[in-house]
């Protein structure tokens, strides 16, 4: 079997898997999370507003509750079984699902935490593959009760479902992600945690979301009322985590092959394409076409596409912020797993330790 160039796969993926590779500057250490959660941020931060945030943190609080609608008091051997998630927890990002999707997660599997149990933190690649085999595990989606394939939940929602199977694997207070900073203000250690509440998205701005359908959940744009001439609308489709694996199939066997690949076009090809066949083959043929299309852009039709994916594309945020206890001071810093990606599912529970790895 001819081997995998990790590196160069792994460089074709920064554009087409955000979540695939690092890519943030400001990321420190082996342990950044920016090559598990996103690209770098070049707008503000969008996403729920504050008051929306403490109304759902006051009924949290009074109904002690999870993000997902779990009581969080109960433990883990009573949590067994498949829960419906809260789509509140989507925030603005619900509008790029179907109203009539469905969403359950159950506690994470023997076998899922198997996989995660020999996760690689330094390869990118390994820890994609194990994050969609938790997302595979568990995670139930369903459309009017009809089952509908795991592919299908939008790419940079995969960390969020992450966190909330292992919040309702171990309890939302169980095995937090913690690590502490010096606050810059005053030098004393502010601690962050990493939750599913925690995590912050930069979304479309309101002016360009009046060009998508929730409907049929596609962008559809006419590059001619923006001075570009064009034959038509062009209409884009949300990358799902079953492109994403698709194309990143065809990616391999391109690099297996020493065939070339330009690396600008998996920018746009998960927003070409409605779907990308797992049969390879097929595969082949459907990716060549978009492609033709992509090449048959002019300089100016190039410089606009390129516009709209940067002002479409759902960003996660990799910082956290909190407020320092001491001077009140908002603090920032870039989340990261101090103990390596693994210790995101802990399965030690309250049992004594054996040895000091």
């Amino acid at each position: 079997m001819r081997e995998v160039n990790e590196e160069k796969l792994e460089d074709a993926l920064s554009e087409q898997i955000p979540e695939a590779v690092e890519t943030v500057e400001e990321a420190t250490g082996k342990n950044g999370a920016s090559q598990y959660l996103g690209t770098k941020l070049t707008h503000k931060i969008g996403g729920r507003g504050e008051t929306d945030k403490e109304a759902d943190a006051e009924m949290v609080k009074e109904k002690h509750l999870s993000r997902v609608g779990e009581n969080i008091s109960q433990s883990t051997e009573i949590r067994e079984g498949w829960m419906d998630v809260d789509k509140r927890i989507l925030g603005d990002k619900a509008i790029f699902y179907p109203e009539s999707w469905r969403f359950k997660i159950r506690p994470a599997t023997v076998e899922a935490i198997r996989n995660w149990s020999t996760i690689d933190d330094e390869n990118a690649i390994s820890v994609d593959d194990v994050f969609n085999e938790v997302i595979k595990s568990c995670l139930s989606i369903s459309n009017n009760g009809m089952p509908i394939p795991w592919g299908n939940l939008r790419s940079w929602d995969r960390f969020l479902f992450v966190l909330l199977i292992k919040e309702y694997s171990q309890g939302t207070g169980e095995k937090a992600v913690e690590y502490t900073e010096q606050c810059p203000n005053c030098d004393n250690d502010v601690t962050f945690k990493l939750t599913s509440t925690s995590l912050m998205y930069e979304l479309p701005d309101p002016e360009v979301m009046k060009y998508f359908s929730q409907e049929d959940q596609t962008w559809v744009i006419d590059p001619n009322e923006y001075g570009v001439a064009w034959e038509g609308p062009v209409t884009l489709y949300l990358p799902t985590l079953e492109k994403d694996a698709n194309i990143k199939a065809w990616l391999i066997d391109r690099i297996q092959s020493k065939k070339n690949y330009d690396k600008v076009f998996m920018k746009f090809l998960p927003w070409l394409a409605p779907k990308i066949s797992k049969d390879l083959t097929i595969a082949k043929n459907q990716i060549r076409e978009y492609e033709t299309i992509y090449r048959s852009w002019d300089k100016e039709m190039f410089s606009f596409m390129d516009e709209v994916i940067t002002n479409i594309t759902v960003i996660p945020n990799t910082n956290l912020t909190t407020t320092c206890p001491i001077c009140g001071e908002e603090v920032t810093s870039p989340i990261s797993f101090r103990h390596g990606i693994r210790s995101l599912f802990d399965t030690s529970s309250g049992r004594k330790k054996f040895g000091k790895k």
